[in-house]
């Protein structure tokens, strides 16, 4: 290790632009404080998630554009070989599948101490239908690497299908106090609304179906923050219906929650999904489809509003009861609440994440 005062840590994604992973990596870096320096590299050039870091957080962001391709590229692994010779860090830390190229970048270049966080599928993969040809390149690549999930699905894929010996399951948290301080804005209509990113796995196309049969009474809204490839194909969905917008992405999410009475999430596959966290800390009820850890981590009073993936009909209904009852929407949100507040502690994630980072650094050293 270096001699520097604080530890510098180099984060490869696939892309940095708004999504749980982001969020997390801003929330840690506020509450891990001076001691550690953050390099953040995205492989897509997309680092719009960088308005999430505080001023205060020591944080520089490089874009690279990569090659894309099927398999591994060597020219991309050269690249980012360079980068982490080039960066010197204490600690390379990776994500997902997008950036498996820099695991092996490090393996053939410095061997620089490693972690590599998995926190979930893209729209070719879940839990029970994963890619053969990537277990076993994560079962060959990841091998002497020490790998972070959030969830008891994903800690029991990388133990017996991926065969890990280094796995570390670290639930996520979520500043609790600052998701009080949002501001509900000049929307006095009644709004289901949904933060994330659009891409195909989180079926937002299930989530406008639902509300437009759900709001019987043409009364409410449908507001889904976020950016992305399904951008465009979700618009042609909600068409000239002026009761559902697509604001884009932001960076002020307690703001966006402030403005929500119910919390969506449509999605094929999650994990232990970050805003979901945050949803339920700004005291909102939720309905949502049972993938990954969803129906233990809602609320008891919230899970007859969590609906079996592809039951399209239950999920509508489950949104349609939540719209019609505001007594039901007040006291499942304040159970959310309470939960959020015992359960995702920001301070419990930042303390573990340092705890590892530490204990990996001195072991590699």
């Amino acid at each position: 290790m270096t001699g520097r005062p604080e530890k510098l840590l180099l984060h490869v994604f696939s892309s940095f632009s708004y999504g749980g992973q982001q969020a997390r990596l801003a929330m840690l870096a506020r509450a891990l404080g001076p001691d550690f320096r953050h390099h953040i590299v995205a492989l897509d050039g997309d680092l719009a998630a960088r308005s999430l870091f505080d001023a205060s957080v020591k944080a520089d962001f490089t874009p690279m554009q990569m090659k894309k391709s099927p398999g591994l590229s060597p020219s991309n692994i050269l690249r980012l070989r360079r980068c982490i010779s080039g960066t010197v860090p204490d600690l390379l830390c990776t994500y997902n599948w997008g950036s498996i190229e820099a695991v092996v970048a490090n393996r053939l270049g410095v061997k620089a101490a490693h972690i590599h966080f998995e926190d979930g599928f893209g729209p070719d993969e879940t839990l029970d239908k994963q890619s053969q040809k990537r277990v076993r390149a994560r079962r060959f690549i990841l091998a002497k690497s020490h790998v972070v999930v959030p969830s008891q699905g994903l800690e029991q894929a990388a133990r017996t299908s991926w065969k890990l010996r280094h796995v570390h399951c670290i639930e996520n948290g979520v500043d609790f106090e600052r998701m009080q301080s949002g501001r509900r804005g000049h929307s006095a209509a009644l709004v289901v609304g949904s933060l994330g990113a659009l891409r195909p796995e989180k079926n937002y196309a299930r989530l406008i179906a639902a509300f437009k049969k759900a709001d019987r009474e043409h009364k409410a809204r449908l507001e889904i923050f976020g950016g992305g490839p399904e951008h465009d194909r979700l618009c042609a969905l909600a068409g000239d219906d002026e009761r559902i917008s697509l604001p884009g992405a932001t960076s002020a999410a307690a703001d966006a929650y402030a403005r929500f009475d119910i919390f969506a999430l449509s999605s094929d596959t999650e994990q232990a999904p970050i805003s979901l966290m945050e949803a339920m800390a700004a005291g909102l009820p939720v309905v949502a489809t049972n993938v990954g850890d969803i129906a233990a981590m809602v609320s008891e009073e919230n899970r007859a509003y969590v609906t079996l993936a592809g039951d399209d009909d239950a999920y509508a209904d489950a949104l349609a009861q939540l719209l019609q009852n505001p007594g039901v929407r007040a006291e499942t949100g304040a159970a959310n609440k309470r939960k959020a507040k015992e359960t995702f502690s920001l301070e419990r994630m930042a303390a573990a994440h340092r705890t590892l980072y530490l204990s990996v650094m001195e072991r590699h050293g």
